[in-house]
């Protein structure tokens, strides 16, 4: 209990005290704003105990959250936020475009609690993602003109490549076959990874971009790849190799120069020997896979749970409690699991189903445990900044900001596709890179809309970024 309060008081200091005043200080110092902007850029790849704190935390859980969580992200944008609300003139938005979607998304979901068995894991929920909401808006309000855009690119960059030496120390110092850097898996490393590469690569091939910035934005996007075969990851593996594709071939299409044709060249024959000095590793773990008996049976299974806790509960089983409710002392839906161990000869122990696994599918997750309206707020917030993000690439088609803006909208939308095999964007550090890079979608569509009221048409390809910097 003492302890508990002694992170409540730290915690609660950092969010309504260190935070806001950090902002105040911001306001007026461009240099110190770029700079959180790119520590929060970086912070997702941080090692997961320097980036939350939990109160009254629940070790034994395997939800979204085992605690309340006060993360350093959303003190970061708690911070930029506020930067912005003191330096705001007449007419500046206080909330970036969205923020009711996302927050409307946290209430439809806040409604699943009504059937919730633990509803203190519920608030727990309701929390984190709340107040996750300032990430999105820390990095809307940040993101404001060429500079920033380039401080971002650089700060991608050195976070991918450190990120990478992590990997290879893991790997060939440690002995470690499926690497994971600083994460608590493989596979939300991996998909992180490719969600800052891909941006990258579409930076190297726009030619506003500077020689050394393109090796840089190259060796970002090469440790990335190098990342992704050492996490053995073959579903990340897939859509990085699609989503670099998409990425050439939207560059080609804005025309053909001698820095297009050296990139692709470059990433064609690298490509070649990573595969070749990878495709060992592939091969085991594929023939890894093929040794288990119906390897991959066990995601069918947790989706039936899913469907069954849908059909009982259309408005949801509980923000935060399908683990609860796929458990013993519940054999509601525990008796899926069960059935399906039966049939395959193993003998039941009850022991054995009191922490049962939640399911890898991330829609089907939030179907069960937040209902139709949930998985529809959810997904009004996902579409929402996808399209700004396609009407900005529209827009800006051969500025800087269009070709960064198209490698945000491939990376977003192959990790939404991912997302109906992998849970990462419920996990804080992939959440809060998805909300960075919505805010800065939300950015780029308040940017298009102010070019129009200015200049009473479509934005320029002279004025990549044309909203005046504040005074």
């Amino acid at each position: 209990m003492i302890k508990d309060l002694i992170k409540l008081l730290v915690a609660g200091g950092v969010y309504f005290g260190l935070a806001p005043a950090a902002g105040s200080m911001l306001a007026w110092n461009r240099t110190a704003e770029r700079i959180l902007l790119c520590v929060l850029v970086s912070m997702p790849s941080w090692f997961p105990s320097k980036l939350t704190l939990m109160v009254d935390s629940v070790e034994w859980y395997r939800g979204h959250t085992k605690g309340f969580e006060f993360a350093l992200p959303t003190a970061a944008g708690i911070a930029l936020t506020v930067a912005a609300w003191i330096r705001a003139r007449a007419g500046d938005r206080r909330w970036p475009p969205g923020m009711w979607a996302w927050w409307l998304y946290c209430g439809l979901a806040t409604i699943s609690l009504l059937h919730a068995p633990n509803k203190v894991l519920g608030l727990m929920a309701v929390w984190k993602f709340s107040m996750a909401g300032f990430v999105f808006s820390g990095a809307y309000h940040a993101f404001r003109d060429d500079q920033d855009l380039r401080w971002v690119m650089r700060s991608l960059a050195i976070t991918l490549l450190v990120q990478t030496g992590v990997c290879l120390k893991l790997r060939f110092i440690d002995g470690r076959w499926q690497t994971h850097g600083w994460f608590e898996h493989q596979n939300p490393m991996a998909m992180w990874s490719y969600m800052c590469a891909l941006p990258l690569l579409a930076m190297a091939f726009a030619p506003q971009t500077s020689g050394r910035d393109t090796r840089l934005c190259l060796a970002g996007v090469a440790g990335t790849a190098l990342m992704i075969l050492l996490s053995v990851s073959r579903g990340a593996l897939a859509a990085f190799v699609i989503g670099a594709m998409m990425v050439t071939g939207l560059a080609f299409l804005r025309g053909v120069t001698f820095k297009k044709c050296g990139i692709t060249a470059l990433g064609a024959v690298g490509a070649a020997v990573a595969g070749t000095l990878a495709i060992n590793s592939l091969i085991a773990r594929i023939h890894e896979d093929a040794s288990r008996e119906n390897p991959e049976d066990l995601r069918p299974i947790l989706n039936r749970q899913s469907k069954w806790m849908l059909r009982d509960s259309p408005i949801g089983v509980g923000w935060n409690n399908f683990g609860i409710v796929n458990s013993l002392p519940d054999e509601r839906y525990v008796i899926v699991l069960m059935d399906w161990d039966a049939s395959r000869g193993f003998r039941i122990i009850d022991d054995l189903y009191f922490a049962g696994p939640l399911t890898e599918s991330l829609f089907w997750l939030v179907l069960a445990e937040t209902g139709y309206q949930g998985m529809a707020g959810y997904a009004l917030f996902m579409l929402l900044t996808l399209w700004w993000g396609i009407r900005g690439v529209a827009a800006y088609w051969k500025t800087w900001l269009g070709y960064f803006v198209s490698g945000v909208v491939i990376a977003l939308a192959l990790t939404y596709l991912q997302g109906s095999v992998e849970r990462v964007l419920s996990q804080t550090k992939n959440m809060t890179m998805w909300l960075i890079c919505a805010g800065f979608l939300a950015r780029v569509q308040e940017m298009r809309l102010q070019a129009r009221k200015l200049k009473g048409g479509r934005p320029t390809a002279a004025a990549p970024i044309p909203l005046p910097a504040p005074a």
